[in-house]
């Protein structure tokens, strides 16, 4: 029901919204009677996932029964017949009510402003709804052998079955790192009743919270049994609308980098520095603010956890003190701090003198965690650390040219 509204809407002339999920909170839409028949969210012009609840007992609908206050407007504005202009300006005024906010497809790629702004989310908070369908993903993970193959039948469909969690994961994490830097969108015109600014920074709370998220999880060394890693079997099926695999085995090390690598790519781009610097000038003087400084701090600490906080212990290949999947994150932090000490055309000159900072810090942590005795390195972490030193020696040392402009 719910696609065919929306895809009515579209000849209709309604384009996609995809802020119209952020009209309720998961707590509003899981109070609902899960057979209710009033909206969800705002439009049936988003993509709106299923609402499933991670508590059994409070469980709402799980999808939209019918069309929201966004679609009453937007069909009244435009086909409404005894209007004439003065009354259509009444209506577009009404464009700061809850509710009626409106962003498009161009509004949704990773480099927009607007952490509001998303295919597939649902709740006032996406970084509340990030959480819970990244736990969901990691519980149902245990049960794929269980659920998704019947005996007699071959493995193909736990495959199948894992990536489609696993894709759920990352986009999930994805919604959260799009808050930091994050500017809130309005479409409001002077004089509306609720008029609101064009563009307001997101709450720095909000912005702490989604990075907290991320160093919590996605940043952290995920665990799938070897069970489950030797059993996810790859089709044979090839046609003309699917592309032959590389690789029969599931190349976990290389799915997980390519995740991380995006995730902190979105983190420490240069438009995400860039607005991060902007916002400390774009809120009151005594209001708080997520600033540039507290954001590189943050996210250093959270990828260099191990060279900043040692633990005792005699460590092995089997077990090494830093995991293959925070190595190859590691790798990927050193990496983009030195791409701005090195070049610094992207960011802010703030944040690459910065980064210049923080490395100098991780080459002394390094040295430090070397010479503890307390802490027997495995063969795996010596080398990296040593890698990474080098590395980061190599910048501190490197001569920077800056080409005047005539």
């Amino acid at each position: 029901k719910e696609v065919v509204m929306h895809e009515v809407g579209h000849t209709l002339g309604l384009r996609h919204n995809f802020k119209a999920s952020a009209w309720k909170s998961l707590e509003e839409i899981n109070k609902m009677p899960i057979d209710s028949d009033e909206a969800t969210v705002a439009s049936v012009m988003d993509y709106s996932p299923a609402n499933i609840s991670p508590n059994k007992d409070k469980q709402g609908p799980y999808y939209s029964a019918t069309i929201g206050p966004y679609d009453y407007w937007a069909i009244e504005y435009g086909y409404k017949t005894d209007a004439d202009e003065d009354d259509l300006k009444k209506i577009a005024s009404r464009g700061g009510e809850k509710g009626l906010d409106y962003a498009t497809d161009e509004d949704t790629r990773s480099s927009d402003s607007d952490p509001l702004t998303n295919r597939f989310d649902l709740g006032q908070n996406p970084v509340n709804f990030a959480r819970q369908q990244m736990e969901h993903s990691n519980k149902l993970m245990d049960k794929i052998l269980e659920r998704s193959v019947k005996d007699g039948d071959g493995y193909q469909r736990a495959r199948q079955a894992f990536g489609l969690l696993l894709s759920e994961y990352w986009r999930s994490a994805a919604y959260a790192a799009r808050f930091p830097g994050g500017v809130l969108v309005h479409r409001d015109h002077k004089g509306d009743p609720k008029q609101r600014a064009p563009f307001e920074v997101v709450d720095a709370n909000q912005q702490r919270e989604a990075v907290k998220l991320l160093s919590e999880t996605a940043f952290g060394t995920p665990e799938y049994s070897p069970e489950l890693l030797n059993h996810l079997a790859a089709s044979r099926w090839s046609h003309w609308g699917m592309s032959s695999l590389s690789r029969l085995d599931y190349p976990i090390h290389d799915i997980v980098t390519m995740m991380q690598s995006q995730l902190l790519s979105q983190l420490l781009s240069g438009r995400t520095l860039t607005r991060l610097h902007d916002s400390e000038l774009k809120v009151a003087n005594e209001a708080d603010v997520y600033t540039l400084a507290e954001h590189m701090r943050t996210v250093v600490n959270a990828a260099f956890t191990e060279w900043q906080k040692p633990t005792a212990g005699e460590y092995t290949a089997r077990k090494p003190y830093i995991s293959s999947f925070r190595r190859a994150l590691q790798r990927l932090a050193v990496k983009q701090l030195a791409s701005f000490v090195e070049s610094g055309f992207s960011v802010p000159e703030d944040a690459r003198t910065l980064a210049r900072m923080h490395l100098a810090t991780l080459d002394g942590q390094i040295t430090t965690l070397l010479k503890n005795p307390k802490v027997k390195l495995d063969d795996y972490s010596k080398a990296h650390l040593l890698d990474s030193q080098r590395r980061i020696k190599q910048v501190l040392n490197a001569e920077l040219e800056v080409r005047s402009i005539d």
